[in-house]
């Protein structure tokens, strides 16, 4: 049995097959128990809206009130952004932060007041408001106090928000993207330099993908201990070097080599799958929402559509009993839904607020016939006779829904492939070894991220689906085999059961502080869902946590620092506020390495991006250790 399956029930490995290029090997990796590895986390732990919204990237995970614990803060896209405080192990109810249409978000103490702040970047109303990033400042009592407007920054349609200290002088500085107004001749990625006391001062714009690139990740690809910036998202990606004194420099060429021309990249994941010291690159691929699309679960009798800013009308569906629509999303300014030849207006007042999703029936004889007259903007549904079903509509926004009991066939667009990567860092230069790592996504992905989480020793991989809206969603759980493999996880128990949604954004941590890294992920027009990691209690593997403070003079902040852990002829690297969110950082300083069968740690250093640095004390393990300065 391989090493990495141990706290596993004793299953073979099964080898699939999608005709002559598409095989991965799995594993059954329910517990030994029967239990699954992962089991869904319930409104005890955490009370999550069980209604389906519109998303805004991945969570951000941040100890925002400095009690030792993980808070979570996310994003209803064009609703409202909202913090869970992590009540040691279980979350409080939401408390708001801001309302409206609200995109990227980081964490950290920016202006080294000692307090968390969230800097928030909004959307710019489709281009005719654009608008000026801001801040709050989080108080250790939970307060939220509203901070400064940065007015003087360019207005913009605002995208990702990246903290990062680019000149590894301690502060926090800052990168912005956006969606690119007409204006805006040199791109919409702004460079800002942390100044003191709270304040930024422009220095460029950085080099920007072609278009729909503007999502960012941090990473520093050649190992100088300067942060890097990858932007991506559209028909290429674009690698730009960090250099001394917030300089830039583009080696997209030189170090992705034709994967620069990698189109539609949803999210690249930091991942050291070798345990060699340097980053490896995951990267997810997923299309924009904006063409029209249709789906269908034929097992279940589903039909899936979507729609935008285009008249549609699909082809009359045949449905068994009364029509059934479930999570029907609509999002400004047309949110009206209209039935039969009449033109019946739908009331959904008692369903709440209109921008989550909708559920309701409608009987042949309250939606018999079709209007001619269709001018107004919207949802039109109408009984055609001999169970017939038309829907059709015009919408500016995203309009989706399911239908359910379509005993027709009816054609649908689907999704087109677009496989995953998995590429890996030799000496700053990035290599295809996704089929040779025992890969196989060809599917779109929307997120990923890195993880042990066995505890065995080597990162795994996390990945959400895009996933068919007819159906519900389990998800994609690789674990790595010493470094030489990977293996997909069945049985693993992360399923998306809400339909008429699609993958979104992921991140990774210990909520419960118990030794193994959970899971919280968003579905777009679905739900949030935290997922326990059930591997501690079924495994020996061992582990170590470093809980990463202010440098040790108190003048570099734990974002951006750097744990460096060998063991045998392993280094393990881990830097706090790595991520794969393409809009938004988060400040996870709990630093977890799994170390299956080791028993000691050779040497453990954190170096902090202002060059100081301290050993960690390791005499045991399977615990955590603080390392440098904590507001107490």
């Amino acid at each position: 049995m391989i090493d990495s399956l141990l706290p596993f029930a004793r299953k073979p490995f099964t080898t699939f097959c999608f005709g002559a290029l598409a095989c991965f090997v799995s594993a059954d990796v329910a517990l030994a128990d029967g239990a699954p590895l992962f089991t869904r986390a319930n409104s005890d732990v955490i009370p999550l809206e069980e209604r389906s919204r519109r998303k805004w990237d991945a969570p951000v995970i941040a100890d925002l009130d400095q009690d030792g614990h993980m808070d979570v803060f996310i994003t209803e896209h064009a609703r409202k952004a909202s913090v869970f405080w992590n009540n040691g192990g279980t979350f409080s109810e939401p408390q708001d932060v801001v309302f409206g249409d609200t995109h990227g978000a980081a964490a950290g103490d920016y202006d080294m007041d000692g307090r968390m702040e969230l800097i928030i970047s909004p959307g710019g109303g489709g281009g005719k408001k654009p608008s000026h990033t801001m801040v709050y400042h989080i108080n250790q009592d939970r307060t939220i106090e509203k901070g400064v407007v940065f007015d003087h920054f360019e207005p913009s349609r605002g995208r990702a928000v990246k903290l990062f200290d680019g000149d590894n002088d301690g502060s926090l500085d800052l990168v912005l993207t956006a969606f690119p107004l007409k204006t805006q001749k040199k791109g919409a990625n702004h460079l800002y330099n942390n100044v003191g006391g709270g304040a930024y001062e422009f220095v460029s714009y950085l080099p920007v993908a072609k278009w729909m690139g503007f999502r960012s990740v941090n990473t520093d690809f050649n190992n100088d201990s300067v942060m890097d910036q990858i932007f991506f998202g559209g028909e290429n990606m674009v690698a730009v070097a960090g250099g001394e004194g917030l300089t830039y420099a583009n080696v997209s060429k030189q170090v992705l080599g034709a994967y620069a021309n990698t189109t539609f990249a949803s999210s690249i994941a930091e991942i050291d799958y070798d345990n060699d010291g340097d980053f490896d690159l995951f990267i997810t691929r997923a299309d924009h929402p904006f063409a029209g699309k249709t789906s269908m679960d034929c097992e279940h009798c589903r039909f899936a559509f979507f729609a935008r800013g285009k008249p549609f009308q699909y082809e009359d569906l045949k449905i068994e009993g009364d029509f059934k629509l479930e999570n029907l999303q609509m999002a400004y300014p047309h949110f009206d839904v209209f039935s039969g030849s009449d033109r019946r207006q739908l009331d959904f007042s008692d369903q709440g607020d209109k921008h989550g999703g909708k559920d309701f029936t409608l009987t042949p004889d309250e939606a018999k016939g079709w209007p001619e007259e269709r001018s107004a903007h919207g949802l039109y549904i109408g009984y055609m006779g001999d169970a017939l079903w038309r829907i059709g509509g015009h919408t500016k926004s995203p309009t989706a829904a399911v239908i359910h009991n379509v005993i027709s066939e009816p054609e649908v667009t689907g999704y087109v492939d677009m496989p995953a990567l998995l590429l890996e860092n030799r000496d700053g230069v990035f290599v295809d070894v996704t089929e040779q790592m025992g890969i196989s996504v060809a599917e779109q992905t929307t997120s990923a991220v890195a993880g042990d989480f066995d505890n065995n020793g080597w990162s795994d991989l996390f990945i959400v689906r895009h996933g068919n809206p007819a159906s519900e969603t389990e998800q994609i759980l690789y674990l790595n085999q010493d470094g030489k493999s990977f293996v997909r996880a069945e049985n693993h128990g992360i399923v998306s059961p809400e339909l008429g949604s699609t993958g979104g954004g992921v991140e990774v941590f210990d909520y419960d502080q118990d030794g193994d890294v959970d899971l919280i992920f968003g579905n777009e027009r679905g739900r949030w869902h935290l997922f326990t990691n059930n591997t501690v209690g079924a495994s020996e593997n061992n582990y170590l946590v470093v809980k990463v403070g202010r440098s040790p003079s108190g003048t570099a902040t734990s974002l951006g620092a750097t744990l460096t852990l060998k063991a045998g002829e392993r280094t393990y690297k881990r830097v706090v506020g790595s991520t794969s969110a393409a809009f938004s950082t988060s400040a996870n300083d709990h630093l977890h390495v799994g170390l299956g069968s080791m028993e000691t740690v050779d040497e453990a250093i954190v170096t902090w991006t202002n060059g100081e640095q301290e050993t960690v004390p390791v005499d045991t393990l399977n615990h955590s250790i603080r390392v440098g300065r904590f507001t107490e």
